[in-house]
């Protein structure tokens, strides 16, 4: 269901958009407000949580685009107004759609499948994920950019840990579970309780150790074997017939 929340200052337009999403498969009215500033707080402070609000422009007090500067991304806004000028200004604001006063149920079918649309897209093409970060190191106000696919592996040293990249080491004050926390969705993995390595970079398992890049060899600790087939097991090509 998409839950969609009405701030306009007129009654009857509150009355037809709520007739409208009512009648309307899949949409569901979770409030409405003829105060703009009441239903700011209520956004706000996530009182509503909605998918869509639709808001009109000339309110007292605040107007629909400056109201729609204050709640930011926290909802998806499909502007209302009578009045045709401001349509830029809305679309500037990140607008799904601007509906002019007065609508039929056919153009309001046609902001909401703007809406539907922009939500399948958003599922079928994920955000790219950066694949980098930055660490203090022991040089004040100086941050040091690490590249993920670079990392070899990660090893604590008491208070600190060392990244091993092919070609440099950077120490930061972390603690290895911070840092396997960050990682966890690069899919690094823990091999010892003072190891994790980064499995784009193991050559070859060799018994309880791996050969990573640059023929570095690192030793599986017994606890942390099942942890790590489990991790592998996705990438593990071989014949289902029997030999």
């Amino acid at each position: 269901m998409t839950s969609c929340y009405i701030i306009d200052d007129e009654d009857a337009a509150i009355s037809l958009l709520s007739k409208f999403i009512d009648k309307t498969p899949d949409l569901t009215l979770v409030g409405a407000s003829i105060n703009p500033l009441e239903a700011l707080q209520k956004i706000l402070n996530k009182e509503v949580q909605v998918d869509i609000t639709f808001l009109d422009i000339n309110m007292p007090e605040i107007s629909g685009l400056e109201l729609a500067n204050l709640i930011g991304k926290s909802t998806h806004i499909i502007f209302t107004s009578a009045y045709t000028q401001y349509g830029l200004e809305a679309f500037d604001r990140d607008a799904i759609d601007y509906i002019a006063k007065p609508f039929s149920y056919e153009r309001f079918l046609r902001a909401v499948a703007r809406y539907i649309k922009w939500k399948q897209h958003k599922v079928q093409v994920p955000q790219k994920k950066q694949r980098f970060f930055f660490i203090k190191n022991d040089v004040k106000g100086k941050l040091t950019r690490v590249l993920v696919d670079e990392i070899i592996y990660i090893e604590s040293l008491a208070n600190y840990i060392v990244i091993h990249t092919g070609t440099e080491k950077h120490i930061t004050y972390l603690t290895l579970t911070e840092a396997e926390e960050y990682l966890a969705s690069y899919t690094f993995v823990r091999v010892h309780k003072s190891t994790m390595v980064n499995p784009l970079n193991i050559k070859a398992i060799e018994g309880n150790k791996l050969i990573m890049a640059n023929d570095i060899t690192i030793t599986i600790g017994s606890s942390y074997r099942k942890t790590l087939s489990e991790k592998l097991g996705g990438s593990l090509l071989v014949s289902k017939r029997r030999n």
